[in-house]
């Protein structure tokens, strides 16, 4: 008899570097750079195959850099009466601070990666509330603020009668170098969706992609910017865009008019949004990608898988049918004559599926992570039945 195969080889390789002076920041997993003041650790690891699990870099670049994020925290910490403004800026993890919520009646609480911190034993009161709404203008639909050339964002929770109930004030920030470990597919050309739950960065991650586009790349980006998450609150757009420029959308319902006013007036060989989530907006995705203009953009979902079970944003992945087999060939794919197959080419050329703050997940061909899954989940249901 011959012999066994071999085992699968898995190549694994870990990169860590100690800092000197380690110094917080927003994400657990820390980067170090030679070219930055800013000592910090790394963690690499790689997987052989078609998908690699590699960290966010979480890198500030320079001082300038970190001292104009500290101006922007600034201005959003003027939101907080005085007190708790205090509070918060004695806390050692300061840098890292994810957000502020202040809800009628209740004490506020400032979140941080380690967890929450009680700032204050006295309930907000309707006083709180409306003096920092003052200092940030007007609500949208969807209840979201910010404040002008920076990337924080405010959101509202109102009563049945409208009025402004609690405030939940989430910092954004602009991190160079977060996407690096994705340059070669943005350099690439092709299309690539990214996929995570609310939280891990996605748009920390596509508003990097944008710069690295318009700036490395010398690409005619449009950024296509629903709630201005990604080019920041007000007409002037966040720096962090870098030469990209950016369409603001009036209301969500319109995001996929304005996807398509990008490509029809302005020539973009490049179009970025952060987020899609309805059946028209998949549409109108699918359409800018038949034209050529490589796309960047995110959905909400933790996996490929759970796009391909989702109705309205199956079409990014090609789209989902059943079909039905004959005997002949059933028997052929040893599989039930009901099957699930995809039912044209992807939007998109790549995905990444991003973790947590510190994790990748590449799939260098979307088509065939769909094309995996479907055929899993036949075996599967061979198995049931």
């Amino acid at each position: 008899m011959p012999p066994p195969p071999p085992p699968p080889v898995h190549l694994r390789l870990r990169v860590s570097i100690t800092p000197p002076h380690p110094l917080p920041l927003p994400y657990s997993r820390r980067f170090s750079s030679a070219t930055s003041g800013l000592a910090t650790a790394r963690h690499l690891s790689l997987r052989r195959g078609s998908r690699r699990r590699a960290p966010v870099c979480a890198a500030r670049s320079e001082a300038a850099g970190a001292e104009g994020f500290d101006e922007e925290l600034g201005r959003l910490l003027e939101l907080l009466p005085g007190e708790l403004r205090q509070r918060v800026e004695d806390h050692p993890e300061l840098p890292a601070l994810v957000e502020v919520v202040m809800d009628l009646g209740r004490p506020p609480l400032a979140r941080f990666p380690s967890g929450d911190f009680l700032l204050s034993h006295r309930p907000i009161s309707f006083d709180d509330l409306r003096q920092a709404t003052a200092k940030v203008g007007d609500f949208g639909g969807d209840n979201r603020a910010g404040i002008s050339r920076t990337l924080h964002r405010i959101s509202a929770i109102r009563n049945r009668q409208g009025d402004i109930v609690g405030l939940t004030c989430r910092v954004g920030r602009a991190v160079p170098g977060s996407a690096n470990l994705l340059q070669d597919l943005v350099k690439d050309g092709g299309s690539l969706l990214l996929i995570g739950p609310p939280g891990v960065g996605k748009t920390t991650v596509i508003r990097e992609i944008a710069r690295m586009l318009a700036d490395d790349y010398d690409k005619r980006v449009m950024i296509v910017d629903t709630s201005n998450e990604i080019g920041g609150d007000g007409d002037i757009p966040h720096p962090g865009i870098g030469n990209a420029r950016r369409l603001q959308v009036p209301n969500q319902e319109m995001q996929h008019k304005v996807l398509i006013e990008a490509v029809e007036n302005h020539m973009p060989q490049a179009i970025v949004i952060d987020e899609i989530g309805t059946k028209l907006e998949a549409m109108a995705a699918s359409t800018i990608a038949q034209r050529g203009i490589q796309l960047v953009a995110s959905a909400h979902g933790v996996t490929i898988e759970n796009l391909t079970m989702n109705p309205s944003l199956d079409m990014l992945v090609g789209g989902i049918q059943s079909v039905t087999l004959g005997d002949e060939e059933a028997s052929r794919r040893r599989v039930q004559k009901t099957v699930l197959e995809r039912k044209g080419p992807s939007t998109f050329a790549y995905a990444v599926e991003i973790v947590s703050k510190t994790e990748l997940r590449v799939h260098r061909s979307l088509e065939a992570t769909v094309d995996a899954l479907l055929a899993v989940e036949c075996l599967m249901l061979k198995f049931v039945s």
